[in-house]
């Protein structure tokens, strides 16, 4: 089937979300690690009615850092994440992760920090202004700190309230697949600094069941946090001030026929990879998803 009818499904003008959440799949897993990042699945919004879950496993290791730090030696996390997205009708959509981790860090001199347990919870709700020429939505996600410590000697977070606006742009390159642009800010209350968040997406359908997405997401920090260092957190993946930017290279196959009004089951695997930054870990990793269209 060509990708124009199998990816981008034309609705009263309007592009299907239930057809392309397979390739503006969220992200989640390895970058909530050292992003404590907000998941999404790009400007399109769920009809009412339809939705989008997964369900990923994630590891990811560093042993170098962006920046001075004589401290780390290395640092280990696996993760299982759940993230789901419920459109609610009128062009607007809820969404929601949560995250469970098991964290390891070694510093320079061997000792060994561990934390198992829940991570962040992050809730949002997302409007889509336009279809065309091009998709335009604005979100806007709360991250909360309620499920860990933050005292622990391996905090799992910050332990503090995250604010985000974030505009999205979508549009469809027909046979050729779509591209996503997303900018925004992230308040971040106590001692961490404020954040820019920047993200560029494309994706296209190989066949019916078999898609291809890649992804450069980044943070850049805004310089106002009370300390640029680790401050009283020993998690060096999550510093008070930094700068990141992350390659996602993702391969998903969909099962069953792709124009089902029954929804759709599928798998992805995606490769992480940090490629430049500041005040944070260097390293990779990989996540594997189950997911949930309908």
């Amino acid at each position: 089937m060509p990708i124009s009818s199998n990816v981008i499904a034309l609705v009263g003008g309007r592009q299907s979300f239930r057809t392309l959440v397979k390739l503006a799949t969220p992200v989640t897993g390895v970058l909530l690690y050292t992003l404590s990042q907000a998941a999404w699945s790009g400007a399109w919004v769920p009809q009412k009615g339809d939705g989008y879950a997964k369900i990923g496993y994630a590891d990811y290791s560093a042993d170098d850092f962006f920046g001075n730090n004589d401290d780390l030696g290395e640092f280990n996390g696996v993760n299982i994440s759940y993230y789901g997205e419920q459109g609610l009708g009128n062009n607007i959509g809820i969404f929601g992760s949560l995250l469970y981790q098991d964290l390891e860090q070694i510093d320079s001199s061997g000792n060994l920090t561990e934390s198992s347990g829940f991570g962040d919870t992050e809730l949002g709700i997302r409007y889509q202004w336009q279809a065309s020429p091009f998709v335009f939505s604005t979100s806007f996600t709360v991250k909360l700190p309620f499920l860990y410590d933050e005292d622990d000697e391996l905090p799992r977070g910050n332990g503090q309230e995250d604010y985000e606006l974030r505009f999205l742009i979508g549009r469809s390159l027909n046979q050729y697949g779509y591209f996503g642009i997303e900018a925004g800010y992230r308040l971040r209350v106590d001692e961490p600094s404020d954040e820019y968040r920047y993200l560029i997406e494309y994706g296209f359908n190989v066949n019916d069941n078999l898609y291809l997405r890649t992804k450069i997401d980044a943070i850049e920090s805004a310089g106002n946090a009370d300390t640029a260092s680790t401050g009283t957190n020993t998690n060096l993946s999550i510093t008070p001030e930094f700068d990141l930017g992350r390659l996602e290279l993702t391969a998903g196959w969909n099962f069953g026929e792709a124009n089902t009004s029954n929804g759709r089951w599928g798998i992805e695997f995606t490769y992480n990879k940090d490629l430049y930054g500041d005040n944070a870990l260097k390293g990779d990793g990989f996540q594997i998803g189950l997911t949930r269209a309908y």
